[in-house]
């Protein structure tokens, strides 16, 4: 059974949500929008998440404080990060930390295109499973 893609967008920024969501909405795939990083946890254990796009403005926590901890939950999972922190360790901590892509505020035009082409280079080269568990 095949299902659609999942993204989830977390952001504290909703013009960030809107603008990706604009872009990206014609291309079939499930985009959820969380502010708080708990919740972007929350997302990722108790969905199939293809594909997380982070900001580091986030409610409650800097979203690359959750980072290590979706490492552990999903080490596999592509991130694309975006901030307005555009100093070194940011950027060595998020390679460090297994970041797709970087993009950095403020959101132009030519930024929002770079992420949504990340975006749509990451869905066509990751396949979608979805598992049927059978009980033992």
């Amino acid at each position: 059974m095949r299902r659609r893609k999942t993204i989830v967008i977390g952001t504290f920024d909703y013009q960030v949500f809107a603008n990706l969501n604009s872009k990206l909405s014609g291309a079939n795939y499930d985009i959820r929008f969380v502010q708080r990083g708990v919740k972007i946890l929350l997302e990722i254990l108790d969905n199939d998440i293809d594909l997380l796009i982070l900001d580091l403005d986030l409610a409650g926590v800097l979203g690359i404080e959750i980072l290590p901890v979706i490492r552990r939950l999903r080490p596999r999972l592509p991130v694309i990060l975006i901030t307005e922190d555009v100093n070194t360790r940011i950027r060595k901590m998020a390679a460090e930390l297994g970041v797709t892509y970087q993009a950095y505020k403020p959101m132009t035009n030519a930024e929002t295109e770079a992420i949504v082409s990340a975006t749509e280079r990451l869905m066509e080269r990751q396949p979608v499973i979805e598992y049927d568990y059978v009980a033992a």
